[in-house]
């Protein structure tokens, strides 16, 4: 766990936050009402982690820092519940060694390091394990209540990783935990309302995920470990841990054989959805290391070996524009260019949220998006109202391609105002517009 932290801890503020974490900061940060009207327009899934966001969010740290300190708490967590795990199947060496991978490990680590919830989502499903474990020492009512409420935690911080229930239910039914299914079905039973209406957002939600095919069945095993070298050790450990620990096994290979199965109908996949799942791998890389020789000497050097090969994606995901987006350096950018009297606008009006992050370059602009207080983007009509008198608007944006050319807000600000210069942070466009002679 001490472990974990120090790792999760290690320069935590240096990478700039991206767009996804500009939504949960912006969504922490909004009046209860603005939050509301948020979660019924597209992000109903991750209320519950906007809600428990909110307290850290006040903390006197960088914005960054405070941002992340839940998936590090989660992350240490999670190292922690794996040792516990590992110690219970297999023994103490297993135990500290699934632990110490675990704590290394390069998507873990990453998200350990990002203000959403999949760290949370990890150390919940470590939880929800060990208290399956559990129900088998203490075959008292009270475990199986703090098992579906786990369960139905999980679910309500991450409805994909619900994908973990089967692994469970196999696991339950074949070493004689059978009534372990009665508090899973409970669990699926409280998330129905939220599944309800997540099913209705999806198309504003995940849009973007496509059909994963064996290309990222390939690419899975780097993703996880941040290099092939890394990635032969960890997997190699793995499938040697697995004889003694087959139920870790379900949790680790199932999820993610789930999650590219279903895909092929309605995809569901992305890495970081099944990063849940690593944890179990971890533990099993734990125990394969502990077995080697059934002696402390061969699994002290395996562990350093993966945290050796690892050392070069942890300093990467630490480099200031690591992230997808780099919105740290695109707030500066604006500071140092605006002038009094410029106006921004968003498109598509989302972007607002994927930026706001780093709010103060944008209170200073007239927003042209919204009108006060006013949930939906202006019409054409009332943008073109608002550009009299305005000389230079900085407009916030993806990649203008077809899918944006006909917005009308865009086609009415190109009537009047040359499009300039294009700078790029990430996936996120600044294009300064200045009013035609």
């Amino acid at each position: 766990m001490l472990v974990a932290a120090a790792v999760a801890c290690w320069g935590l503020a240096t990478p700039s936050l991206w767009r996804d974490e500009s939504v949960s900061v912006s969504a922490a940060r909004m009046p209860l009402s603005q939050l509301r009207l948020l979660l019924g327009d597209i992000d109903a899934v991750h209320a519950l982690y906007y809600l428990l966001l909110r307290p850290f969010i006040t903390l006197p740290l960088p914005v960054e820092a405070a941002a992340r300190l839940p998936s590090v708490l989660a992350f240490a967590g999670a190292a922690l519940g794996v040792t516990v795990i590992g110690r219970r199947l297999a023994g103490p060496l297993a135990g500290l060694a699934g632990g110490l991978i675990y704590a290394v490990t390069p998507i873990a680590v990453r998200y350990a390091q990002e203000a959403r919830s999949y760290a949370l989502v990890s150390a919940v499903a470590v939880l929800a394990t060990w208290l399956l474990l559990r129900l088998a020492d203490r075959p008292a009512r009270w475990p199986y209540v703090a098992y579906a409420a786990s369960l139905a935690l999980l679910g309500y911080l991450h409805l994909y990783a619900m994908l973990l229930l089967p692994a469970h239910a196999v696991a339950a039914w074949f070493s004689g935990r059978r009534w372990a299914l009665v508090p899973m079905a409970a669990a699926g039973l409280a998330l129905v309302p939220l599944a309800l209406v997540a099913s209705g957002q999806r198309e504003a939600q995940v849009f973007w995920l496509k059909k994963p095919d064996w290309s990222d069945v390939a690419s899975f095993p780097v993703e996880v470990a941040g290099s092939v070298p890394a990635a032969i050790v960890l997997f190699a450990l793995a499938a040697w841990g697995v004889r003694r620990a087959w139920p870790v096994a379900l949790c680790a290979v199932l999820p993610v054989a789930l999650s590219f199965a279903i895909s092929q109908l309605q995809p569901i996949y992305h890495p970081r959805y099944v990063l849940f799942a690593v944890p179990a791998l971890a533990l099993l890389a734990g125990v394969g290391a502990a077995s080697l020789l059934r002696a402390w000497w061969p699994a002290v050097p395996a562990v350093t070996v993966f945290a050796v090969l690892t050392y070069g994606t942890q300093q990467a995901i630490r480099l200031p524009d690591s992230r997808p987006d780099d919105l740290r350096t695109l707030a500066a950018t604006l500071e140092a260019g605006e002038r009094p009297g410029d106006a921004v606008l968003f498109v598509p009006q989302r972007y607002r949220l994927f930026v706001a992050a780093y709010s103060r370059p944008y209170d200073r602009l007239v927003d042209l998006t919204h009108a006060p207080g006013d949930y939906q983007p202006r019409t054409a009509d009332q943008l073109r109202r608002e550009l009299s008198g305005i000389e230079r608007v900085w407009l916030v944006s993806p990649r203008i391609a077809w899918k944006y050319a006909e917005d009308e807000r865009l086609v009415t600000l190109r009537e009047t105002f040359r499009k300039g210069q294009v700078r790029m942070f990430g996936s996120i466009h600044l294009t300064l517009y200045t009013r035609k002679n």
